[in-house]
């Protein structure tokens, strides 16, 4: 994709006085910017890997509501991966001071390109639009709803655009603040059902996108621009300004910004259109809803909204329209009996992977998504794949330690375990690890140690970069079985464990990963 000033970094201003040094141990380099939930600063990693790290607002940090919402939403963000998507690194949500770090993406935002160059080329509209809704379904995939999708929070890097703060806005959403008048949004680019108060589904998000590829192609806001109150009149009751709008992008905006969130195009459809394939995109009915854990917005009595400029204005409550109605709750694992069930629907497990290595929390009460267990249980077949000389061979584990957020038991608890495990590193790529021979991993709670048994051996397809970064493209668990016990209690679970990077180093005889979560695992060379 080319994008004139594309390849433009954003400018990054020098710490003010009463900026930290480093936040979570990162030394913090210069200011990217600052908005409504808190300050971005540039960040940089033992390595030299370059982050955006997010650290939140006085105001929202004294909420406890919003510590709760921030914390779940930082698990679920960690585990989503995607090609269009700043990748979220590590986080601290319990921390005196809350942060995100997220990749660093070399790119202007959509908004700053369109302010400096004017609307995009039809050929790049295109390309920014399947990159965004290919973002939106691996956020959708874990329950996010990311709720300010906006040409702000749109990078446009040298390979296409990523989205960022997906996860963040949500957390804000619930809190004492919206009920005490404060909504973090942008006015032109919120769904009605938003304003009116009646819940966010994933079909707001898809609102949100067709607002967004208006305005790359247009530079124009749909519902135009002014006093706040205004804005949100004409978002809920008038209908988009589209007179600017390329004839060969107008159906697809239509169906997007349609009233009715059930009416909306699902993101498939958005993707076949922005490649050329033929949609009915007005007669398609959205059918991406969030999961279980992704709750409705403003039960309060009255809202309030933000716009770009942080102006806040009071809106009397409206009548709501009734919320789309999600798909029903996926059953229970049968094997499950408490306090397991109870624990793995509310917290999630001991989810450790070969490649991985780190202690990943699981879809609360869910047994794992149908796609990703499809993609889990492919088999992995080998391709070409840079991958560092040093990892070639097999390697036991030593050690390996992290730290574990426990929902259910409202605890933070320091997980350890599979001494003895082994991983191969194949020079074609291919990593397998071997179960059999090791320990439980191991968690202590409150209501007694939570372990987990693996047998069996994990493939995977791995690739090392030149700044020391370890990152998975394909797994293959059907060989792999997880037995959970936890209080005499116990259960079985095929496991399920997303792609992930890791930072690495490696000599001779020594190989260590380290992670989000002070999660760090040390092998010895076998051969």
């Amino acid at each position: 994709m080319i994008v004139p000033g594309s390849g433009a970094a954003p400018q990054i201003h020098p710490l003010e006085p009463n900026d930290p040094q480093e936040l979570g141990g990162y030394p913090l380099l210069g200011r990217i910017g600052a908005g409504g939930m808190g300050v971005v600063y540039l960040a940089e990693t033992r390595t030299g890997r370059k982050l955006a790290l997010k650290a939140i607002l006085k105001e929202y940090v004294q909420d406890p509501e919003f510590r709760t919402r921030f914390r779940r939403e930082t698990v679920a963000a960690m585990k989503v991966r995607g090609r269009f998507l700043a990748t979220v690194i590590d986080a601290d949500p319990d921390g005196a001071q809350p942060w995100m770090a997220v990749e660093y993406v070399e790119g202007p935002s959509l908004s700053a390109v369109v302010q400096a160059h004017g609307p995009l080329s039809e050929p790049d509209v295109r390309s920014v639009l399947a990159g965004l809704a290919e973002a939106l379904r691996a956020v959708h995939q874990v329950g996010i709803v990311h709720r300010d999708l906006k040409p702000s929070n749109i990078l446009l890097g040298q390979d296409g655009p990523y989205v960022i703060d997906f996860g963040i806005a949500q957390a804000a959403d619930t809190t004492s603040l919206t009920r005490t008048g404060l909504k973090v949004g942008t006015p032109s680019f919120m769904a009605p059902e938003q304003v009116l108060g009646s819940g966010s589904t994933a079909a707001a998000d898809i609102w949100a996108l067709g607002a967004v590829a208006l305005y790359a192609a247009t530079g124009q806001r749909a519902f135009g621009e002014g006093d706040t109150t205004v804005v949100y009149y004409r978002v809920v009751h008038e209908n988009p300004d589209l007179s600017a709008c390329p004839a060969w992008l107008l159906p697809l905006v239509q169906a997007c910004l349609a009233k009715d969130p059930d009416v909306r195009p699902n993101l498939q459809e958005i993707v076949d259109f922005a490649n050329g394939t033929p949609a009915d995109l007005r007669t398609a009915t959205t059918k991406i809803v969030p999961g279980p854990d992704v709750p409705e917005v403003y039960d309060d009595e009255e809202t309030a909204l933000r716009d770009d400029e942080a102006t806040v204005l009071k809106v009397q409550p409206s009548e709501r329209a009734p919320a789309p109605t999600p798909d029903p709750e996926p059953a229970a694992p049968r094997r499950m009996s408490r306090p397991i069930t109870w624990l793995l629907a509310a917290a999630g497990v001991l989810v450790v992977g070969g490649i991985a290595t780190a202690f990943v929390l699981g879809m609360p009460g869910a047994e794992p998504d149908a796609a990703a267990t499809s993609s889990a249980s492919a088999s992995a077949e080998p391709s070409p794949s840079a991958i560092d000389e040093c990892l070639v061979g097999e390697w036991r584990l030593d050690s390996l330690t992290t730290k574990m957020r426990i929902d259910a038991l409202d605890e933070t608890v320091e997980a350890t375990g599979f001494e003895g495990r082994v991983t191969e590193f194949r020079a074609d790529g291919t990593q397998l690890v071997h179960y059999d021979d090791a320990e439980p991993a191991r968690a202590k709670t409150s209501i007694g140690e939570l372990t987990e048994t693996w047998t069996g051996t994990a493939s995977y397809i791995v690739s090392t970069s030149d700044d020391g970064v370890l990152t998975t493209s394909g797994s293959d668990f059907r060989d792999v079985t997880m037995t959970i016990a936890l209080s005499g209690e116990s259960a079985e679970r095929q496991p399920n464990v997303p792609t992930q990077a890791l930072e690495y180093t490696c000599d001779e005889t020594t190989y260590t990963e380290r992670g989000s979560n002070g999660f760090e695992a040390t092998y010895t060379r076998v051969n």
